[in-house]
C-alpha cells in the first residue's frame, strides 16, 4: 500500500498531468480532412466544435462540447477539490464524491464521440481523414483522469456507475 503522503503526491501528479493533457489535447490538431484530394482542413477539438457552431449545427455543437469539453473539465474541478482536501465539510465532500462517481460513467464518451466522427468521415469514399497528435494527447488525458477518479473513489467504496 502507498503511504498517505506518497499517495497524495501521486494524486496531484495524476491530476496535473491529466488536466494538462486534456487542455492541450483540446487545442492541438486532431484531424485533417481531405476531400477530392483538393480541399484539406485540419481541426482541433475546439476548432471543430466552433466550426459546427458557425455552420449552424447546434445539436452537434452541444453534444460535442458537453461530452468532450465541459464534462472532462468539470470532472477535473471535482477531482481537484478532493485531491487538495479543500472540502472540510463531510456532507460537501460526499456530494462531490457522488458527482464524480456519476460523471465517471461518461469518462470515455468524449473519446468515443470523436472516434465515431472519424469513422463516419472515413466511410465516405470521397473524403479521407488523417489523425494527428491531438487525439492521442486528449485520449491520454482522459485515461489518466479515469485512473485518478478510480483512485479517489476507492476511499469511499464507490465505483463509477456502469
Amino acid at each position: 500500500m502507498i503511504f498517505p503522503v506518497k499517495r497524495k503526491i501521486v494524486e496531484y501528479l495524476m491530476w496535473f498531468s491529466s488536466s494538462l493533457l486534456l487542455a492541450v489535447g483540446i487545442v492541438l490538431p486532431m484531424f485533417s480532412f481531405q476531400k477530392f484530394y483538393i480541399f484539406n482542413d485540419t481541426f482541433s477539438l475546439l476548432g471543430g466544435v466552433l466550426y459546427l457552431l458557425d455552420q449552424g449545427e447546434i445539436a452537434l455543437f452541444l453534444i460535442l462540447s458537453v461530452f468532450s469539453i465541459v464534462l472532462p473539465m468539470y470532472k477535473m474541478v471535482l477531482a481537484f477539490l478532493l485531491v487538495s482536501n479543500r472540502l472540510k465539510d463531510t456532507e460537501q465532500n460526499m456530494r462531490t464524491v457522488k458527482r464524480l462517481a456519476v460523471i465517471g460513467k461518461w469518462s470515455m464518451t468524449d473519446v468515443f464521440v470523436i472516434a465515431v466522427l472519424a469513422a463516419t468521415v472515413k466511410l465516405n469514399m470521397i473524403a479521407s481523414i488523417e489523425v494527428h497528435v491531438g487525439l492521442y494527447v486528449f485520449a491520454a488525458g482522459v485515461m489518466i483522469s479515469m485512473l485518478l477518479v478510480h483512485t479517489l473513489l476507492s476511499d469511499y467504496e464507490l465505483k463509477p456507475i456502469a
